[in-house]
């Protein structure tokens, strides 16, 4: 995919940072690589950061809100020679709460500084430097429910919601189902994760069903591993492949997802693409990306027996999971694939670079 000529006028590049628990085709950058956008990557800067006493450095991190260390730092001043650039263009951080915070000093008003970010706003407050923010000519979030956070600091044409994408190409449902009368339940990530609830599923599905019937496969931290060592039928992947992870989406019956806040979600947008129905918490910006026509959403303080309920009436009710799972496929594709996700911030460029 190329950018248009009227916004590869608009001189757009993009400041990244690589997220280590994300696969290669689950990171935000993706889209910015479809886009074929340049990299505010200064080969310079880089041979200079590696002479930077360590002192230096350890007070340029110690002022930082961020919680990231090099990786966070480096990559902004990587990006210093184009924010100080004399030539008109926009500059995106795509992962402003890490990567955003020294450049308001020494850029120059010739370039347009876009962020975007990616936490709930409970955690935007222990990362965010508000005046850092201000500075900002326009924020692009992944949920709605970021809004109001930014409506205190910036003018609401300088807000954009922009949802994540997923590689649609990639993660798809595979042509042939499996063929059993067990039931798989799939769940992904360890960050604002409820474990406890995920434990509790685990144990009084295993109760009801029989561990001959339903199957988990987790693709979760390891210091979380410990707590589901007791069972046969749960499955704790690590470190597979791309194609592995895109296989346990494939087989499984159902995606279960105890969220406690969120923006986006890789893995729902991950297991949509392929064709899974989900049962997730109702929480955070979770609707701007599934509905009760794809997923059952529970409210996080219900009855774990009414949750349970529930899990086992749509295990129970394929023709609801195999619609469920078709509306989920769909709607990645024309909401959320790469070229409808790639539109929109074209769309944004223009209307920031235009002004």
């Amino acid at each position: 995919m190329e950018n248009t000529n009227s916004v590869s006028k608009l001189n757009v590049s993009y400041v990244h940072r690589r997220i280590g628990h994300h696969a290669s085709h689950s990171g935000y950058n993706t889209v910015f690589e479809a886009l074929d956008l340049k990299k505010a990557h200064s080969k310079l800067m880089g041979r200079i950061i590696k002479w930077l006493p360590m002192a230096l450095k350890w007070r340029l991190h110690l002022l930082r809100p961020q919680a990231v260390g090099d990786e966070g730092l480096i990559p902004e001043l990587l990006a210093l020679p184009t924010t100080r650039s004399k030539e008109p263009g926009i500059c995106h951080f795509i992962y402003g709460e890490d990567t955003y915070f020294y450049t308001p000093t020494w850029k120059r008003n010739k370039q347009k500084i876009i962020a975007t970010y990616h936490y709930p706003p409970q955690l935007l407050i222990e990362r965010v430097s508000v005046p850092v923010v201000k500075t900002l000519d326009a924020v692009i979030l992944m949920a709605n429910n970021q809004k109001p956070y930014f409506q205190q600091y910036l003018s609401d044409d300088k807000i954009f919601v922009v949802q994540h994408h997923v590689d649609t190409d990639f993660f798809r449902p595979s042509k042939k189902r499996p063929n059993n009368n067990n039931f798989r339940i799939v769940s992904v990530g360890g960050i604002l994760r409820n474990m406890e609830l995920l434990l509790s599923v685990v144990r009084e599905l295993t109760h009801q069903l029989g561990d001959e019937k339903v199957f988990f496969d987790f693709l979760i931290p390891k210091e979380f591993n410990e707590i589901f060592k007791d069972f046969s039928n749960v499955v704790l992947h690590s470190r597979i492949t791309d194609e592995e992870l895109r296989t346990v989406y494939q087989n499984a019956t159902i995606g279960f997802m105890p969220l406690e806040d969120c923006t986006a979600n890789n893995a729902i947008l991950e297991m949509m693409a392929c064709g899974v129905s989900i049962v997730c918490s109702d929480v955070g910006g979770i609707s701007d990306y599934i509905d009760t026509e794809g997923a059952v959403m529970f409210d996080p303080q219900q009855p774990l027996m009414h949750l349970v309920k529930n899990i086992v009436t749509l295990l129970n009710s394929p023709s609801k999971v195999k619609k469920m799972a078709a509306h989920n496929r769909d709607k990645a594709v024309t909401q959320f694939s790469i070229p409808r996700t790639a539109e929109k911030l074209l769309s944004v460029y223009a209307k920031i670079g235009n002004k």
